[in-house]
């Protein structure tokens, strides 16, 4: 009799501390290494989960609901469902909250700044810790540049390099011996740092991406010659009369910081998306031609026998085909052109063989978009461990998995980081893409496409960040008729 006693009253406990138990369990990750963005990471986000693991959903453990508040409960958190269905509105303001989430996002996943130490009389761990002390930048050399740069932030260290120097050095590419220095250092640390932070810079600044740009094709066409790494910089060019005193300094430091203050402001107010100059290479070569508004026409023949057995949807309408808009998506020395339809929801991607003549093209219409509303969400997908983007698999919500295609293999690798420059009737803009490429065999029986891809990627545009999904399949570049003459503008 006492036994059953006990059992029941050990049963009932159980059942009253349910709640208690969760949070203590939730508590015990947390002093096991884990964290709030670590448990929200293994779950998901707008639907999408790790092949393998995880919830479909994006939904933190949490307490069971009370029964007060008047009969409402407060639902699990989901995370961002996909968005294809909104409105323009209620689309624009869901990635501009994105937009937020994600640039705290990068912030948080940068290393926090140190403070070097002065040893001290009184012992190791006695003195107080100060700034290490700078020495002005003199001309030539290892910290040479010049006296001013047109980038906030400039005075910061790179290493043996100061950033004055080598936003100097970028500023002025065709002088000699700039390409030489960069080539030669390529894979120092130094050099690896100042190229994140500007690659940073320039989501925001596509006068800088196109100057990166730049550089990454003078750095592909010297990739085969031999290096000199800590090879010294060539001397930069200070202004005029720098060497006249402290007091022309400070006014030439003052009137360039006005001037830079007021050419900022100007921009600001002229538009919120920086309109950039075209880039070389962006309306194709001599032999395929691209601009907004053309059409050509295409072979129905791929997506007819792809239909049933893909997620693409094939072109709206019949004949000829508009496009919208075109772009140039730049990876490195590798370059990819897309052509826009109607609303952008579809496009054409091709690569340029050598002869300037099509030599891949596949076709991609948007299967789903995800607006991650918080840093927590954003690891999800872009964690430099677990994230989604970069994971060996991708899992679609119909429950298909597909392998990955750039860089096939086991473990999570980064997203590839490119610039995608795109033109439409209203000018030109810049953004950066974060995006990996998954694959796996459609099922169909020849002669349809055998492979359909699934291209994930993170946008980052200004103030708004999304993630989109995209579905494709092979086009034989033969059935695009596209002009071979130069077009008109």
């Amino acid at each position: 009799m006492k036994a059953t006693y006990r059992l029941l009253r050990f049963m009932l406990a159980l059942v009253l501390l349910q709640p208690s138990v969760e949070v203590a369990l939730i508590a015990a990750a947390g002093m096991t290494g884990g964290s709030t963005a670590a448990l929200a990471r293994s779950y998901g986000s707008g639907g999408y989960s790790r092949p393998g693991g995880g919830s479909h959903g994006f939904s933190a453990p949490v307490r069971r609901p009370s029964t007060s508040g008047g009969g409402y409960y407060r639902p699990p958190a989901m995370g961002s469902p996909g968005t294809s269905g909104f409105s323009g509105g209620d689309r624009a303001i869901s990635r501009q909250q994105s937009g937020e989430a994600f640039r705290n996002y990068q912030s948080s996943r940068q290393p926090p700044a140190t403070v070097e130490r002065r040893p001290s009389p009184w012992g190791a761990d006695n003195g107080p810790a100060y700034p290490p002390a700078r020495r002005p930048p003199s001309g030539g050399g290892w910290a040479g540049g010049p006296a001013y740069s047109p980038y906030r932030g400039g005075q910061r260290q790179f290493g043996a390099w100061d950033a004055l120097l080598l936003y100097g050095l970028l500023n002025s590419l065709s002088a000699p011996g700039r390409t030489t220095f960069f080539h030669d250092n390529q894979n120092d640390p130094g050099y690896q740092a100042w190229r994140e932070d500007a690659e940073r810079r320039a989501r925001d600044d596509p006068a800088l991406a196109a100057k990166l740009s730049e550089l990454d094709k003078r750095l592909a066409q010297d990739a085969d010659k031999p290096r000199n790494p800590g090879s010294a910089p060539p001397p930069v060019a200070r202004p005029a009369n720098s060497g006249g005193g402290s007091g022309v300094v400070i006014l030439v430091v003052i009137v360039g910081v006005a001037a830079f203050a007021g050419l900022w402001y100007l921009r600001r107010r002229a538009s919120v998306a920086a309109r950039a100059a075209a880039p070389p290479g962006l309306t194709g070569s001599q032999d395929s031609r691209f601009r907004v508004g053309m059409t050509f026409p295409i072979d129905p023949a791929p997506f007819v026998l792809a239909a049933g057995a893909t997620k693409v949807v094939p072109p709206e309408g019949s004949g000829m085909i508009s496009v919208e808009a075109i772009g140039l998506l730049s990876d490195g020395s590798v370059a990819l052109h897309r052509l826009y339809l109607p609303g952008r929801r579809s496009l054409f991607q091709l690569h340029l063989g050598p002869a300037g003549n099509p030599d891949e093209c596949r076709y991609f219409s948007q299967v789903d978009e995800v607006t991650p509303a918080s840093q927590e969400e954003w690891g999800f997908w872009l964690d430099q461990a677990q994230g989604l983007i970069g994971w060996p698999q991708f899992q679609t919500k119909d429950g298909k998995t597909y392998g990955r295609v750039w860089a096939p293999g086991g473990g999570r690798i980064e997203p590839r980081q490119q610039t995608e420059t795109v033109q439409d009737v209203k000018g030109t803009t810049s953004r950066t893409v974060m995006a990996r490429l998954y694959g796996g065999p459609t099922g169909a029986a020849p002669p349809a496409p055998d492979t359909e891809y699934i291209l994930v990627a993170a946008i980052n545009d200004g103030a708004q960040a999304w993630v989109e999904i995209h579905a494709g399949i092979d086009v034989n570049p033969a059935a695009l008729t596209l002009p071979s003459v130069p077009l008109s503008s």
